[in-house]
């Protein structure tokens, strides 16, 4: 299994294409579905923001989209592309918790 946490950008192969993609997965959902993560969609900045108001900057001119959220099985995260800073970590929990409806 990839040793992966909340708030790391990872490379993920998707047939014959590969992705970056926010993990957003939290510890509940880790310890109940080990072999899955939460990613969040990336994007080219501009067009994240076109398409949704729940952005976070990802570095090099991309965005992940905090709504647009997919399982992928964790054997298809390949490469760690890098994390985001603490202070963005907090944003997208934020996130997550008004488009879940999530308190506390």
């Amino acid at each position: 299994m990839s040793d992966h946490r909340f708030g790391e950008v990872w490379t993920v192969q998707l047939g014959d294409r590969q992705e970056d993609r926010l993990i957003v997965s939290g510890d509940f959902y880790h310890t109940l579905y080990g072999d899955n993560v939460l990613t969040a969609h990336v994007a080219p900045a501009d067009m994240a923001r076109s398409l949704t108001a729940f952005v976070v900057d990802v570095g090099d001119g991309q965005a992940a989209m905090v709504d647009r959220i997919s399982t992928v099985a964790v054997t298809r995260l390949k490469s760690k592309v890098g994390n985001l800073p603490e202070a963005q970590l907090s944003d997208v929990r934020s996130m997550i918790g008004t488009i879940f409806g999530l308190t506390g």
